[in-house]
């Protein structure tokens, strides 16, 4: 037991386990410490010497499973106003101004059986954003005023998912299954299910809900920064010791996911886009007994594998499917569904029986002769190669994940948990397989012209649900595919992961560029900070002939796409391995990224390569990955608005950055022939940048070096692309465009054409102190929609602030009022900032912008952006640092009332619905 002095109290709490008690990668220099306090709440205390920031996460076992018939949506609900107001602090906006003013952000997520909440802050500040945060815990005001204001955020949540097909499609799902099983409920919540109930006002619902699950048992804490594990045990005995102790409530679930009749099935949805999707489902039983086995794991590996004679190659070849991906599925306390998820060809809706059959054939394979402890001990070395080296995760993300963790695994798990595979248990495994069949299964065919005859009424998807035919089950079991097989061992696992020694003469604080050929620039830094055997290699292709015309652009994509297919069957060995690659075109041309054990990844790059000097393409796949791309791009208009606008502002300010619908026309119009012979146009003019960082050496590069010269030349260098962005000021400041969603949006953005780090400075304060503001007035005060908020978004080093506004409950045009009024008060806002406010945002901004890097990964990141962007002595963002700190409140104030005053500076973009009246 350890005991604490704290404001003359003894505070104690018993240590459950101490760091060398905590199963943790070699590569993790936190140090760890489990303790209960005496309320019963168990903690995880994370050390982290170097951290500027802290964190902190507290999962509790309540989630939308417990919500009460009566009022469905009520945890989300009390997850949303737990943040407006306690006590102490009954100012509904307190939390969230004090976060972000410290330099931090917060969020939260209500699950089915769990709720998660988290923030992270400047560490010098830990200790008071805890007593705000702990106290939510404790003494929730649910004060009548934010309850009104709070459901209209609510409502808006569920407006805005209306469209969402994966939240229509999982509602379908709940209205199919068991409605005595809890996953049957409507976890989200609206003003149809949020509202005083006889003699129970919404008040008294939340008060209860939150007295009947919300108490230190049930409630996992994380406390993650730079102070000692003495000084977090202090922390958390001070602020989570007033949590109440114990709940009456046990619970459990009794009831089965699906009734008999409800397995056995086909069900038919339709989508609001165009999709053709093919999911079967295997109910299984819950697997969090299993977790130190993974056995759905390895079965979902084999069943998902998409190297030579896989399930995928097979259906693929045959043109009936596009993509696999097999083991996802909901899961819980006494159910697991075992998905697998394909996107289908046109040929494929056609022949779902065969597809079907053909997996039911690889599940006996899997049967037969899947379940060799060589194979599953394979897959656990890739595996254990991810935990052994692994990469850092930040604190933000890794505080929220122990805080479940802990409510899942043993306390010494908590970090290898999600990595642990101790053994293949044949019985589990036989299992689990005994319930892939045909009784046992629900096959879902999302298409838009399948006949339907139900509504589901919360989304109003159209669905329809059949019983597997007599000729279905005989075609399942009639299927015997050719040259389909398991496997074969992995070559890319048969060598262990090593360091490479580093010899004096190379590269170790900064990159170091090299000319080795007139256009190819080779960039390179062996790594010491981050001693792993990992690489990261970025190929940046100049390419004018990519970008000059969005015919060209939509043919690069097109390319790209047929590229990453090809590649994928060769290659995928690798990425079961941890080598993982990408091929995307962008502004100047095309960029090229591998990443995985140094030992390989200059080879898989030159691999790659040689694959691109002449590729030979399918037709047939040609099609299928065409019509893909231009059944994804035209189908913008029904995405969220706001993502709409973010899209339509690149094109309209980013050069050489093209409307997808114009794209997909271009796809409209090219045929096979014409590609194959203009594709290697394309490439006739390059100049690339290489960027090799990590564990790897300068001579590892030469076949890569060798490669590019080869495929492209680079005897000429070409000039640089000028990818300067339009200016507003010759742009008109209003644009509208219709949408085929219901909701409205607006993106006000304020830019300027000096790309100065003072400028950039300026404009990263101003979004710092605004983001609170516009969002309590906006979003907590007016209630306008559910996605409110501002973004600093530079576009080669220019500067621009955006502020944005997503609703279903106003227009466009009320938007832009509520907008064009927070403008107008700028003036009183400005005055409003105090020196103290004005200097706590300087520091955290400072602070963030020379944080050090926290892994490999974002270092590589970092170092690339700053080559792309010429930044070549790696120092602009300590320059903005500098710029920051030197500037004045004054200087500050002056410069943001000419931002806003410059009206040619600025532009509103809107979304509407198509059928909207402009002119009321």
């Amino acid at each position: 037991m350890m005991a604490t002095e704290s404001s003359g109290v003894t505070l104690s709490a018993r240590v459950i386990l101490d760091d060398q008690d905590i199963t943790k990668s070699p590569t993790d220099q936190r140090n760890y410490r489990i303790v209960e306090l005496d309320n019963g709440m168990r903690c995880v205390l994370v050390h982290e010497a170097e951290a500027r920031q802290a964190s902190a996460a507290l999962a509790v076992a309540a989630g939308h499973f417990h919500d009460p018939h009566h009022a469905q949506g009520l945890a989300h609900f009390l997850e949303h106003m737990l943040f407006l107001g306690t006590k102490k602090y009954p100012d509904a906006t307190s939390y969230q101004s004090f976060i972000s003013a410290h330099g931090g952000n917060h969020n939260a997520w209500t699950g089915t059986e769990f709720s998660n909440y988290y923030f992270t802050v400047d560490a010098n500040y830990f200790d008071q954003a805890l007593d705000r945060f702990m106290r939510f815990f404790h003494e929730p005001l649910f004060a009548q005023k934010w309850i009104e204001k709070e459901l209209q955020s609510i409502e808006s949540e569920f407006q805005l998912k209306r469209q969402d097909e994966l939240r229509r499609l999982y509602q379908v799902h709940k209205a199919t299954s068991n409605p005595k099983h809890p996953f049957s409920k409507f976890s989200v919540g609206n003003l149809s299910t949020l509202k005083d109930q006889p003699n129970n006002s919404l008040q008294q619902q939340l008060r209860d809900f939150f007295q009947r699950w919300y108490c230190a048992r049930r409630m996992t804490l994380v406390l993650l920064g730079p102070q000692s594990l003495e000084q977090l045990t202090e922390l958390a005995s001070t602020h989570a010791q007033a949590v109440k102790s114990g709940c009456a409530d046990v619970w459990d679930i009794d009831e089965p996911l699906y009734l008999s009749e409800q397995l056995g099935i086909e069900l038919h949805v339709n989508p609001i886009k165009d999709a053709r999707r093919l999911i079967v489902t295997f109910a299984l039983p819950g697997i969090n007994d299993d977790y130190a086995n993974k056995t759905t794991s390895y079965i979902a590996h084999l069943l998902g594998y998409e190297g030579p004679g896989s399930l995928f190659g097979y259906l693929r070849d045959k043109h009936w499917i596009n993509t696999l991906a097999a083991g996802g599925g909901i899961s819980g306390s006494n159910f697991k569904d075992f998905n697998i998820n394909m996107q289908l060809t046109e040929q494929g809706m056609a022949h779902r029986d065969e597809i079907i059959a053909a997996l039911f054939h690889y599940i006996q394979l899997i049967r037969e002769h899947g379940l060799n402890p060589w194979r599953y001990d394979e897959r656990r070395v890739g595996v254990m190669n991810a935990f052994n080296f692994q990469e850092q995760p930040r604190a933000s993300d890794l505080a929220p994940q122990l805080a479940v963790n802990l409510q899942h695994y043993l306390a010494e798990d908590i970090i290898f948990g999600d990595y642990r595979m101790d053994g293949l248990f044949q019985p589990k495994a036989h299992q689990f397989l005994d319930c892939m069949r045909p009784d046992n299964m629900r096959i879902t065919v999302i298409h838009k012209d399948l006949p339907t005859d139900s509504i589901e009424p919360i989304y109003g998807s159209h669905y329809a649900v059949h019983p597997l035919s007599q000729q279905q089950l005989e075609t399942f079991r009639a299927c015997t595919p050719t040259g389909v097989k398991l496997p074969d061992p992995n070559p890319y696992l048969a060598e262990p992961w090593q360091l490479q020694s580093i010899s004096s003469d190379e590269p170790t604080g900064l990159p170091r560029a090299k000319q080795t050929a007139p256009a190819l620039m080779s960039w390179h830094l062996h790594d010491i900070d981050f001693r792993q055997p990992k690489a990261h290699l970025y190929l940046g292709f100049q390419l004018p002939n990519v970008v000059a015309t969005p015919a060209n652009f939509a043919q690069t994509r097109l390319w790209c796409e047929l590229m990453l297919d090809i590649l994928n069957e060769q290659c995928y060995d690798a990425e079961i391995a941890g080598l993982h690659f990408n091929l995307y075109p962008q502004q100047q041309g095309m960029t090229l990224h591998v990443t995985g054990p140094a030992h390989y990844a200059p080879q898989l790059t030159n691999t790659l390569l040689q694959a691109m000097l002449a590729p030979e393409f399918c037709q047939q796949r040609w099609k299928d990955l065409r019509q893909r791309l231009m059944t994804n791009w035209r189908q913008a208009l029904l995405h969220k608005p706001l993502n709409f606008l973010f899209s339509h502002l690149n094109v309209q300010l980013q050069p050489h950055t093209y409307s997808v619908l114009d794209l997909a026309e271009e796809l409209e119009r090219l045929s096979f022939e014409d590609f194959c012979a203009s594709s290697p146009q394309l490439f006739t003019q390059a100049q690339v940048q290489l960027f090799a960082h990590g564990d790897v050496k300068a001579e590892q590069l030469a076949p890569v070096h060798e490669a590019l010269s080869t495929w492209l030349g680079l005897a000429e260098p070409l000039a640089p692309i000028d990818l300067t962005p339009a200016a507003l000021d010759t742009l008109p400041n209003k644009v509208t465009v219709n949408t085929q969603h219901p909701d409205h949006a607006v993106i006000a953005v304020i830019q300027s054409m000096q790309n100065s780090v003072q400028q950039q400075g300026v404009f990263m304060l101003l979004n710092q102190m605004l983001q609170p503001r516009f969002f309590a007035q906006l979003r907590t005060e007016q209630q306008l929609g559910y996605l409110v908020g501002t973004t600093y978004l530079p576009m080669q080093q220019y500067p621009h602030l955006l502020f944005y506004v997503q609703s279903s409950r106003v227009d466009n045009q009320q938007i832009e009022t509520a907008m064009n009024e927070f403008f107008d008060d700028m003036p009183t806002l400005l005055a409003d900032i105090t020196e103290e406010e004005f200097d706590k945002a300087r520091q955290s901004l400072t602070q963030q912008l020379t944080e050090k890097d926290s892994s490999l990964r974002s270092r590589s990141q970092r170092l690339w952006s700053a080559i792309t962007q010429q930044d070549h002595d790696f120092s602009r963002l300590t320059r903005i640092a500098s710029a920051i700190e030197t500037l004045t409140m004054d200087a500050f104030k002056a410069e943001s009332k000419h931002l806003f005053n410059n009206k040619s500076g600025q532009m509103f973009l809107s979304a509407c619905p198509a059928n909207f009246d402009r002119s009321r």
